[in-house]
């Protein structure tokens, strides 16, 4: 095919559509856009070897994009994966990874009690609609998950490895381990971790998703997920849920969270510093009903963080539990200056989010207080201040939910 540039005397009509889209032979040093829709093979052969994936090659954009496949192509070196896949937003992954294990009407999805709301409402009211039971469990009695896989014998598990917002960490090992024995397959939501704190694949899970919307962008300016897995027989079943669902992520937002990755260590090394000072020093005030963080000691499940994550990094999440309820936690909200009230972590922003209106408003209060949740818990999504200035902001609204 002629790659030159068209000659200047076409018809204008002609140029506005024609030129400037002349391939040239660069070797840019960012991962270029591509936001065509549809893309034109040398011949028709090759358009056929592309669409039926015998070689590579692009053809449309819900099959696959070139700058979509430089993130994918990021992740799987991260993830140590067989197969990626990115989607237009985190659910849509958790949703892709379901899909991708072959569940049938009547078989059993075995979830962690303290999974995101939206996960659970997933699985409870969209999947449950075609037949798939479901049975939630607390994921850190390892005995009782045990007793259950046994005689339940799920077809698939799902947990997070830092739970949202409690920050509690499962043995995922040895949750992994015990699913096998039974046949069951792992999905990992490691969005919390990202691939800086925990591999899920390297240790055996089957599944691993993050809301790319999060740590892995790290700006709070594009939306999308990712699908990693440990085994190449998960591909077709992957690329099919892209292609007939179509929950694809378009080439901008692939571009920014690549562009985020490039960051992801340094951001997040910082942001987990930052939190793990915070937590501290905000459990020393005395001020609050409960600090929550993987690594301090009061955590129920500090033992497990210490065995499993990295010194250095425990996650950029701190959550407190305030003194009242409803009222006094809207007071805090209202009087914070820094810190920002949004329903989301992993901006270079401090983030605040009122689990009761947010992330788990669809779940009852019964639910909510079996996950440890009350109306004065809150979650701050630790960013990159100086830590003096989100301390300071926070004890401000701490001492004005107390006024209330």
């Amino acid at each position: 095919m002629n790659d030159e540039p068209l000659d200047s005397d076409l018809d204008v009509q002609t140029l506005l559509v024609h030129a400037g889209n002349a391939r040239r032979n660069l070797r840019s040093t960012a991962l270029s856009i591509y936001p065509s829709t549809s893309f034109i093979a040398d011949s028709p052969e090759q358009l056929d070897d592309i669409m039926a994936e015998r070689v590579h090659g692009y053809s449309y954009a819900r099959h696959s994009n070139p700058t979509v496949d430089g993130l994918t192509d990021a992740v799987k070196r991260l993830e140590q994966a067989e197969t990626v896949i990115a989607t237009g937003s985190g659910m849509a992954a958790i949703d892709a990874a379901l899909f991708a294990t072959g569940l049938r009407m009547g078989d059993t999805v075995l979830l962690s009690r303290d999974l995101y709301g939206a996960s659970l409402n997933l699985v409870g009211k969209v999947w449950s609609q075609y037949g798939i039971e479901f049975v939630v469990v607390d994921l850190t009695d390892l005995q009782t998950v045990e007793t259950t896989l046994k005689q339940l014998r799920p077809k698939v598990m799902l947990f997070e490895t830092v739970s949202n917002p409690l920050l509690k960490v499962v043995d995922a090992p040895a949750l992994v381990k015990m699913a096998h024995e039974v046949s069951c397959q792992v999905i990992v939501d490691s969005t919390f971790t990202t691939p800086l704190m925990t591999r899920p694949l390297t240790f055996g899970a089957d599944l691993v998703v993050h809301s790319a919307t999060k740590y892995l962008g790290g700006h709070g300016d594009a939306m999308g997920g990712i699908v990693a897995a440990g085994n190449a027989k998960y591909h077709d079943a992957l690329h099919q849920y892209l292609k007939l669902r179509g929950g694809v992520l378009g080439p901008f937002e692939a571009w920014l969270i690549h562009r985020g990755l490039q960051t992801l260590a340094v951001r997040f090394e910082r942001q987990c510093a930052n939190a793990w000072e915070l937590a501290t020093r905000l459990e020393e005030t005395g001020r609050l009903r409960a600090v929550y963080h993987p690594f301090l000691a009061s955590h129920p499940t500090v033992e497990t963080a210490k065995r499993l994550l990295p010194k250095n990094l425990g996650g950029a999440v701190v959550t407190l539990e305030l003194d009242g309820g409803r009222r006094e936690a809207y007071q805090f909200l209202k009087a914070l200056k820094v810190v920002r009230p949004a329903t989301t972590v992993g901006d270079v922003y401090t983030l605040c989010l009122y689990p009761l209106v947010a992330s788990h408003r669809n779940q009852t209060e019964e639910e909510r207080l079996s996950m440890g949740i009350t109306e004065g818990t809150v979650r701050l999504a630790v960013g990159l201040e100086h830590p003096d200035d989100i301390y300071a902001d926070i004890v401000q609204a701490v001492e004005a939910a107390v006024r209330v």
